[in-house]
């Protein structure tokens, strides 16, 4: 009786064992879900926080995205960015996306193209070192602004081309071809620029925003608070 009782117990023991087992492929579609963006796929970790560092152009993103952490640094080039404000990422402790909407003011203190993706690979790659919770990088394309000069419109759409060429072939890098919605008829849309032809005035920034939103809804269920408006 007693060996009964014994191979009994084993058995109990095994059956609870696997109950707790789950299947490789349901865990991971537990904690990360399939992503389609351009024609790519990513693996996206639930519950992904989100980050932004931007130049003066997003001046009031915070509102924007209350429950992300949002760096803006008016008048900073990706130079400047490199060696001054990847100090707060290390405090981040999830995994996170990082949206990037810089190269304005290095475009228009001349730096060339290949310049401007240098710098941004540069600044990605400080962030990647600073953090490894940093897991996705969304760059935003440089806008277009009416006051620039030919050759700085010229080296905004050149930097364009070549950051998107750049993040296709990085597995965790996208490109936010923001710019688009900023021209009519190809030409820059002016309605949305301040007198000034440098800023964004109050309906050209929402326009940015509610493509930051609509991106990271679908990229990681991004929600913002329920009283913003936008």
């Amino acid at each position: 009786m007693a060996f009964i009782k014994e191979e009994s117990e084993d058995v109990k023991i095994a059956e609870t064992f696997a109950v707790k087992q789950e299947d490789p492929e349901e865990q991971t579609e537990r904690l990360f879900k399939t992503v389609s963006m351009n024609k790519r796929l990513f693996l996206v970790p639930q519950g992904l926080d989100v980050c932004f560092l931007t130049d003066s152009m997003c001046l009031g993103i915070e509102e924007y995205f209350p429950n992300a952490h949002c760096w803006v640094h008016p008048d900073a080039t990706l130079l400047q960015s490199l060696h001054k404000h990847v100090k707060p990422f290390v405090k981040l402790l999830r995994p996170t996306l990082v949206v990037l909407h810089m190269g304005t003011h290095d475009i228009s203190s001349r730096a060339s193209s290949l310049s401007v993706v240098y710098r941004m690979k540069a600044l990605t790659a400080r962030i990647s070192q600073a953090n490894p919770n940093v897991q996705f990088f969304a760059i935003s394309a440089v806008l277009p602004r009416p006051r620039d000069d030919c050759v700085t419109k010229a080296t905004v759409k050149q930097t364009n081309r070549m950051m998107q060429r750049w993040t296709t072939y990085e597995r965790n890098m996208l490109f936010l071809n923001t710019s688009k919605y900023y021209l009519k008829y190809r030409c820059i849309d002016q309605s949305l620029y301040e007198d000034d032809g440098l800023h964004l005035n109050q309906r050209g920034k929402p326009k940015l925003f509610i493509y930051f939103r609509r991106f990271l809804f679908h990229f990681c269920r991004y929600t913002i608070h329920p009283q913003v408006r936008v």
